[in-house]
């Protein structure tokens, strides 16, 4: 299970040295935006085939995708602090590659269980038993709430009982410096495009892997928009 990866492919080569052959590898959202190289992360987890469950950042792309190649006004690209800057520079004007990784985003679920086991991006386990609900507020929940919600207008939404339930959540979106333990979840974001570490927890002892940030994997948000360009019709 390995955390945010925001677009740094050579910390993420790193970590995947450092698994097993055989392991079955798995992503918790947010593969791109903010990092430099979003598309060849996306490639890379596309030829090997693992698995990858909707965060977020790959969320608000697919929503709005459409209106930046329209040229109309876009969150995910206008707002430097959402990072889509960063991954339409990644594709190079490569609008056919841009395009079918949207296709392969729309089919990622939004969470997966495996044993005892909920792995969600965002902080799932409150949503766990409407997790199949068309609800908005639970779609948007389990890739978007935290674990600092609680007593927010978020937490209004949570299933009373979440903390005793026997599930464990594994999640990501929310920064800590090192794993977060709790008693029914691992928070396993710490942080890798801010110059943290990318972590990644095996589940069958729950040993952490993780490596920090490679120096070419390094950004300072540079803008785009020279970039822009090569995605109109």
């Amino acid at each position: 299970m390995i955390g945010d990866v925001h677009g740094c492919f050579f910390t993420l080569k790193d970590l995947l040295t450092k698994l097993d052959k055989n392991a079955r590898v798995i992503f918790i959202g947010d593969l791109c935006d903010r990092g430099l190289y979003s598309k060849e992360v996306i490639d890379l987890v596309i030829e090997k085939d693992y698995e990858c469950v909707l965060g977020n950042h790959e969320d608000f792309m697919i929503r709005h995708i459409d209106d930046y190649l329209k040229g109309k006004p876009s969150r995910w690209y206008d707002n430097d602090r959402m990072g889509g800057k960063e991954t339409i520079k990644s594709y190079n004007g490569d609008r056919n590659k841009l395009l079918t990784h949207i296709e392969y985003l729309k089919k990622a679920p939004r969470y997966l269980i495996i044993d005892k086991f909920f792995i969600t991006h965002a902080f799932g386990l409150p949503y766990y038993k409407r997790r199949d609900s068309e609800d908005i507020n639970v779609k948007d929940g389990i890739v978007k709430a935290r674990p600092s919600d609680e007593n927010s207008e978020w937490g209004e939404n949570w299933e009373k009982d979440w903390k005793n339930y026997e599930m464990i959540n594994i999640f990501g979106h929310t920064i800590y410096p090192e794993v977060e333990r709790g008693k029914n979840y691992y928070g396993i974001d710490t942080g890798c495009q801010q110059g943290g570490k990318l972590t990644a927890i095996r589940l069958e002892d729950l040993n952490i892997i993780d490596v920090p940030l490679n120096p070419k994997d390094k950004t300072e948000y540079p803008t785009c928009e020279a970039f822009s360009k090569n995605f109109s019709s």
